[in-house]
């Protein structure tokens, strides 16, 4: 009897950690959608949906108040997920920038590819925040 309950018990343990495991890999998948290689310095498409230069133009100087640099700014704790939330759509493409250490999203506008809107983020306290956001969106 006591060896039935040990193969039961063990049976449980195994099926609770595989399922945990397929939990874990979710999540990380979820993370990272795109599978980007965070380090990488070349361009990474990302998604091919696209906002408007309206659209862009709000989020780069009414929404972030025009803003280039957002430390000290109750900005500085935006993460992607923030920027994108806002925007509507994920970036169109990402790359790691070494001249401004940090993460680099840019969204196309959908109506004018030479019209775009980047930010820049930067790690802080394991979590990636924004940094600077540069803009080509003309008037």
């Amino acid at each position: 009897m006591k060896k039935f309950a040990v193969v039961i018990i063990c049976i449980l343990l195994i099926a609770g950690l595989v399922a945990c495991g397929g939990k874990a890999g979710d999540s990380a998948a979820e993370k990272n959608p795109y599978n980007l290689d965070y380090e990488s310095t070349e361009i990474q498409p990302m998604s091919d949906e696209k906002a408007s230069v309206d659209t862009l133009r709000e989020a780069a100087k009414e929404w972030l108040e025009g803003r280039q640099i957002f430390a000290g700014t109750k900005f500085a704790d935006y993460t992607y997920e923030d920027v994108a939330k806002h925007i509507g759509v994920d970036a169109t493409y990402y790359y790691y920038n070494k001249q401004w250490p940090g993460r680099t999203y840019v969204w196309e506008a959908e109506d004018d590819n030479n019209q775009s809107f980047a930010i820049v983020l930067s790690e802080r306290g394991g979590v990636w925040k924004l940094d600077a956001a540069t803009q080509s969106l003309l008037e």
